[in-house]
């Protein structure tokens, strides 16, 4: 039964891939994002992997956070984001994920559904991102938005000094009060700007 659930999660991660990418969502896109990046390629790479890991385990304890959970790993650290049906499944899916070996800790913002709930007010990912594109401080290229419950939780790698523009930028842009910060800043020597680059140092 494990393995066919496992089975279910890769299909059900390679046909979102490729949505995404028939969407518009290409490659280029990717590459772009991966460019102007500030952790070194081989940290991303690494991410990446421990970001499946994390999929893999919260999908194995729950086949429906799927859709409504997204995981992400900045720097060897766990992220979590999205609506849970109960404190209960709340606590579980933290659990699973705290024993995913690799991972340095792991932060989440997991509020329980609240059918009753008002319309938001708040402006959506896919609006915040277009707006971004208007304001000189926000460097859309380098973060990753999500709206949950009128809550604003944004993620990335940014200096402190750019953290400090972008938080400010966010609440004029989405017109919500409440900003979730889990941006983090770059290791020192760890952004692939200031690693050595043999070819170019042996003409200079």
């Amino acid at each position: 039964m494990m393995k066919i659930s496992y089975a279910i999660f890769l299909i059900t991660v390679f046909i979102m891939q490729n949505v995404s990418a028939h969407a518009g969502f290409t490659p280029y896109g990717r590459i772009y994002k991966a460019a102007k990046d500030d952790r070194a390629y081989l940290t991303q790479a690494q991410d990446s992997r421990l970001q499946l890991k994390l999929r893999k385990s919260l999908f194995l304890k729950d086949s429906s956070t799927l859709m409504s959970i997204s995981s992400y790993v900045f720097l060897g650290h766990g992220f979590l984001v999205g609506e849970t049906e109960s404190e209960t499944v709340r606590e579980e899916l933290i659990e699973s994920a705290k024993k995913v070996s690799g991972l340095s800790g792991i932060s989440f913002y997991l509020p329980v559904k609240n059918a009753d709930q008002a319309v938001s007010e708040t402006s959506s990912a896919l609006e915040i991102k277009l707006g971004g594109m208007f304001e000189p401080d926000y460097p859309s290229s380098k973060l990753t938005i999500k709206v949950v419950q009128n809550a604003v939780v944004v993620l990335g790698i940014l200096a402190p000094e750019e953290q400090k523009k972008v938080l400010e930028s966010l609440k004029k842009i989405s017109g919500s009060n409440k900003i979730i910060n889990f941006l983090q800043a770059p290791v020192p020597g760890e952004s692939k700007r200031q690693r050595r680059r043999p070819l170019r140092d042996l003409f200079n």
